[in-house]
């Protein structure tokens, strides 16, 4: 199961010739807020292109998860090049308009270094609170033109479905403008409104042939829609266990096959079967409240995910292992990972994709 030694070091900058990025998701909810700066400021020095953290009320796993915007902007406060963005953020819990200036202070903080990610939302972050999220396609779509109006236009007059506005305007505007927004499209209908509105694509894994499906329907989308994709960065959220031995990285996985199966559905889609319990809600992470009988369907789910579901949609093994992924997945489309480090050493993991991965997409 270890790949044969080949010379990632010879490459230049993708199969299609592209810069890869790659981005390091902060660990929430299993870090104190102030490892998490540290982390933050590591992931640049280590030489990576963007951090990433969650913006979410709660998770699962459970453990400390704080307010996105003040992380991101001392980490901002502390680094100099690295991009920074939320993965993923949703058009539910903050009014566009409220949504526009915080994150324009905060690109400017960044001096422009500010990513959007979008989703359509989770019951967790939702319906615990009361937060009402119908339509979240809908709302999500009609959300991206308003923020995106408020940052470009001296005033904005629009009534739509869900929010109305009478000649507003920001105060402030991004250092970047506009600031990308990237879709976290998992579904058909999702990844067809990136093709058409979103400035980059962030969905969870499901192995890189699956990947490049759904890349494809986002291409065919963006033709029919009459959209070139010239600037659209196809990104990745991915889980990443390396270790000197394939099977100690396994096991980390392992212990964390709920996360990177993340729902019934997408192992469905992917293409696996899988006698999954009937009681498990198709769409499992999003979909499920963080309640004592919500924890107990996500441990269940990660007793029946299959060991190859888990292998196919993350990144795991030897490095050698772990540079012959990547590149599979940058031959799938993928420009942008966004890892999710699951050690078992993390500051191993950052320092081969440093100096053993990274360098053969740099050029």
């Amino acid at each position: 199961m270890v790949a044969n030694d080949v010379n990632y070091g010879a490459r230049v900058m993708g199969e299609a010739g592209e810069r890869v990025k790659f981005g390091q998701l902060l660990p929430i909810p299993v870090a104190p807020i102030d490892a998490l700066i540290r982390v933050g400021v590591r992931t640049e020095k280590a030489g990576f292109d963007s951090v990433w953290v969650a913006d979410h009320l709660l998770m699962m796993p459970t453990g400390i998860v704080p307010n996105v915007w003040p992380v991101l902007s001392v980490i901002a406060s502390q680094t100099e090049k690295v991009e920074l963005g939320t993965c993923v953020s949703d058009p539910h819990r903050i009014h566009p308009a409220v949504f526009a200036q915080l994150t324009a202070t905060v690109d400017q903080i960044s001096q422009g270094r500010l990513i959007i990610g979008l989703g359509a939302g989770e019951v967790m972050n939702l319906d615990q609170f009361g937060i009402p999220w119908d339509k979240p396609l809908s709302r999500l779509v009609e959300f991206t033109k308003i923020v995106r109006s408020l940052w470009l236009k001296d005033e904005v007059s629009y009534k739509g479905k869900f929010w109305s506005l009478n000649r507003a305007l920001l105060q402030v505007r991004p250092k970047r403008n506009p600031v990308p927004i990237y879709f976290a499209a998992n579904s058909p209908l999702s990844r067809k409104m990136a093709a058409k509105y979103a400035d980059g694509w962030l969905p969870v894994s499901l192995g890189p042939r699956a990947y490049r499906r759904h890349l494809e329907e986002i291409k065919r989308a963006a033709e029919a829609a009459g959209r070139p994709l010239d600037n659209f960065e196809p990104g990745i959220f991915i889980h990443v266990a390396v270790a000197e031995s394939y099977e100690r990285a396994l096991e980390q996985v392992r212990r964390a096959k709920a996360q990177i199966a993340f729902a019934p559905k997408l192992v469905k889609e992917a293409g696996f079967e899988s006698e999954l319990p009937k009681d498990l809600p198709e769409n499992l992470y999003a979909g499920v409240t963080l309640t004592e009988e919500g924890l107990r369907l996500f441990e269940e789910f990660g007793k029946y995910v299959p060991d190859e579901v888990a292998v196919e949609f993350s990144i795991v093994g030897a490095p050698e292992d772990c540079a012959r992924k990547v590149e599979e997945f940058v031959k799938a489309g993928v420009r942008h990972f966004v890892l999710v480090n699951l050690g078992p050493d993390p500051k191993f993991v950052l320092d081969v994709f440093a100096k053993r991965i990274i360098p053969s997409y740099r050029g």
